[in-house]
């Protein structure tokens, strides 16, 4: 017999056991993942330097985010509910901490009364690219901390790392949907290969990696692709994109034929909106067609880069200022994309009301009385004056012309066109069908002048002969803009304003009368604050007629049941592409003033985040540790922003710029800070309660030390030398030795707990209205 050997028992494997510390090891997530998780964002957020000036927006989000990927690395390996405070916490003193760095109060980026309500003031009246002052730079900044703080919760916190690209999904798509196009390919790659890479060391076990790739690649086609398939002129978008195209682009035939393609639009989408200085409603013009002699209807060709750019006035040709109206209109894009401005019919200058045109880029177009853009189309925001006049066929018309004066008139004290562009607009195709050359013979019955043959036109189409419709043309076949389609449509007598405009233009030519077509828009809807809304409904086209005396002359042959083109006196349903809290003002005028911040600080509600339990005894002191180093961090950070904001303040006085005014500021914070307060003005003292920096002067005179006081008299003799003497030259040296000197009387005039508390928790960071009205102080300094 073999001898057996007794077996050991086997330990028992407690499976839990085993789990739970399975769990332990991998609830914290790896230092990769922390690292990657904001890189996405922080690359796509580059998309929105069409929308930004400058970049330095995008490095301080960036070193904001290297904080918030910092404090979870310090954390990763406690509870998740830790994880999470910290994160949060980090945002908020983050967020407030570059609020002060921006001269902001600490909430300023969640108060519409302060920096967040100055940037979408902003973004109101000067749209894309924004300026970069400080409140923008705040909001833009906090907003990308907070996008790229999503991206680590997901990543690291939740941990669902095949989401984390949602967050760099928003910020690739709100650049596209605001302008219209995709982002640049460069950038999409980067964010593929930045998401790409932490889904690879997020993901366990290996095999998974290729299904979160899919998920991930697909995100990242929508962003690129939803710009592109989406319609974003359709109503839904329309209060943001900005991008309904006009129908007129230079060189490009068909434009008639667009034109009645958007009118059939289904939906009714703002294009701009206008405030004329007489407060009646005008006929903006993109452009005129003049040259169809082969059959398409076209702008005169012009040579645009030898032209006179639109920052340049002008003299208008073809209109007789004695017979002329005033047309001075302040014109706002809030929807419309267009190579062409919109502009009364005889414009002679304009001037820009807003940092998104640039007139050197536009230039005017021959003898037309148009602008052409040589660069970017009009942006949504764009607003300008235009200064003009045009003549329109009226009853007062009629009776110069039946006077007998109106031929006697031509050319005297005005421009009239060359003769070669008279030839122009008098051309015609040599295969004109006849029915045009004879029905304009018999309608103008042997009239006398040229102005009476338009006249007869003009009320032969309006006559009840004819019927306004937007779809007879097209359910007929002769939608277009060939003569054989002025032909049907004077047989069928049916069409909307492009057929009655061309064929009232054609049909003056062969009565030897000069004759274009304009495009544009007739007045919209009219506000109860006087401006006028134009929506692609009020597209339209009317032809101008040269008639000797009075130049180019408006006429309008398309019935009055042009109901689409017609001044409504009720809004639009559809969204408004720019609010309308700032209304035009009129030519001439200056805008109105915004509200001003209230004097109240704004009230914030506290919210406390409590850390989850669990994870044992080394567990709880880690996190209690954790605790203590936020504690002090947060004790400390009021006095280092202060210190810092004293510094670059210094800074600049030293370096020459603005160096009274930032004095007086810095010695108003440092008073503030040692709990010296301005006296209250008497009652009915207006000169005692006034803002500026000597009013505040003689409120302090009772609070203040007598010994900082000579230090103040000596900055604020500064800043009235700096804003009114002729040289405003100040000697920075001086400024920065009164501002120590200040700040040593007022440590000497204070206790040590006092001072400790100015240095430790300066009172001058949190809002506040002691000194003039509101932060941040102004009109004091």
């Amino acid at each position: 017999m073999t001898a057996t050997t007794p077996s050991r028992p086997r330990p028992r494997v407690d499976v839990r056991q085993v789990l739970d510390r399975d769990d332990r090891r991998h609830d914290g997530p790896d230092a990769r993942v922390v690292a990657l998780a904001p890189v996405p964002v922080l690359i796509a957020a580059l998309a929105m330097r069409p929308l930004l000036q400058g970049i330095s927006w995008w490095v301080s989000g960036v070193v904001v985010v290297a904080v918030l990927v910092a404090v979870v690395l310090a954390v990763r390996s406690r509870p998740r509910g830790v994880r999470f405070a910290a994160l949060v916490g980090a945002l908020v003193l983050g967020s407030c901490a570059v609020a002060l760095l921006n001269d902001s109060a600490p909430l300023g980026w969640l108060d519409r009364d302060g920096a967040l309500g100055q940037t979408l003031a902003a973004i109101r009246l000067n749209p894309a690219p924004l300026p970069q002052t400080d409140a923008i730079r705040l909001v833009v900044t906090v907003a990308i901390a907070w996008v790229a703080g999503a991206s680590l919760f997901l990543a690291a916190i939740a941990p669902t790392a095949a989401l984390a690209a949602v967050p760099a999904l928003v910020i690739l798509l709100v650049p596209g949907v605001i302008t219209g196009e995709a982002p640049a390919a460069w950038l999409v790659v980067l964010t593929a290969v930045a998401f790409l890479a932490l889904l690879w060391t997020s993901v366990r076990p290996v095999q998974r990696v290729l299904p979160a790739a899919v998920v991930g690649v697909m995100g990242l086609v929508v962003a690129v692709g939803l710009p592109a398939l989406v319609p974003l002129d359709s109503g839904w978008l329309s209060g943001v994109t900005g991008s309904v195209r006009s129908p007129i682009q230079p060189g490009r035939p068909g434009t008639l034929l667009e034109l009645g393609q958007d009118l059939r639009r289904p939906s009714e989408l703002e294009v701009f909106r206008y405030r004329s200085a007489d407060g009646r409603p005008q006929y903006l013009k993109l452009a005129d067609l003049d040259e169809f002699g082969s059959g398409d209807w076209v702008p005169t060709v012009t040579d645009a880069s030898t032209a006179d750019t639109a920052d340049q006035s002008r003299w208008v040709v073809g209109v007789n200022p004695r017979l002329a109206g005033r047309a001075d209109v302040t014109v706002q894009i809030t929807g419309l994309s267009s190579n062409y401005l919109p502009l009364p019919a005889g414009a002679m200058s304009i001037e820009s009301k807003s940092t998104n045109l640039d007139l050197g880029q536009w230039r005017w177009s021959g003898d037309t009385n148009t602008v052409r853009s040589t660069g970017p189309a009009t942006a949504r925001g764009a607003t300008y004056e235009a200064y003009g006049a045009s003549v329109s066929a009226n009853a007062y018309l009629d009776a110069v012309a039946a006077s007998g004066r109106l031929a006697q008139a031509d050319g005297r004290g005005f421009r009239t066109p060359s003769a070669e562009q008279l030839r122009i607009d008098t051309a015609l195709p040599d295969d004109l069908p006849a029915v045009i050359g004879d029905t304009a013979a018999r309608v103008e019955g042997g009239t006398a002048s040229d102005y009476e043959r338009a006249r007869a036109l003009e009320s032969w189409f309006r006559s009840g002969l004819f019927t306004y419709s937007e779809t007879a043309p097209v359910e007929r076949g002769y939608d277009g803009d060939s003569m054989d389609v002025v032909a049907t449509f004077l047989r069928e007598r049916s069409g909307y304003c492009v057929h009655f405009a061309s064929a009232m233009a054609v049909m003056a030519r062969t009565l030897g009368i000069p004759s274009r077509v304009a495009v544009g828009y007739r007045a919209g809807a009219a506000r109860e604050d006087g401006q006028y809304t134009v929506s692609n409904r009020q597209l339209h086209s009317w032809p101008e007629l040269y008639i000797r005396g009075a130049g180019w002359v408006s006429f309008e042959p398309t019935p009055e049941s042009d109901g689409a083109a017609q001044a409504d006196s009720t809004p639009t349903s559809t969204p408004s592409a720019v609010p309308s809290e700032t209304p035009l003002p009129a030519p001439g005028e200056t805008t109105a003033p915004t509200a001003s911040p209230s004097a109240e600080p704004s009230a914030s509600a506290g919210a406390d985040a409590a850390g989850g339990t669990g994870g044992g005894g080394a567990s709880t002191a880690w996190g209690g540790l954790v605790g203590v180093l936020l504690a002090l961090v947060l004790l400390v950070t009021p006095g280092v922003l202060r210190a810092f904001r004293r510094h670059r303040r210094t800074a600049a006085v030293a370096a020459g710029r603005d160096p009274a005014v930032t004095a007086w500021r810095e010695l108003l914070d440092d008073l503030a800070d040692h709990g010296f307060a301005p006296a209250a003005a008497p009652p009915g003292d207006a000169a005692a309660a006034a803002r500026t920096a000597r009013a505040v002067l003689g409120r302090l005179r009772t609070t203040v030390p007598p010994s900082v006081l000579p230090h103040l008299q000596t900055v604020v003799d500064a800043v009235d030398r700096e804003r009114y003497a002729a040289g405003g030259a100040v000697d920075p040296q001086t400024l920065l030795t009164a501002l120590r000197e200040a700040r040593s009387a007022s440590d000497a005039s204070v206790s040590r707990r006092r001072l400790v508390r100015a240095r430790l928790l300066p009172p001058s960071l949190l809002p506040s209205s002691a000194w003039s009205h509101g932060r941040p102080v102004t009109s004091a300094g």
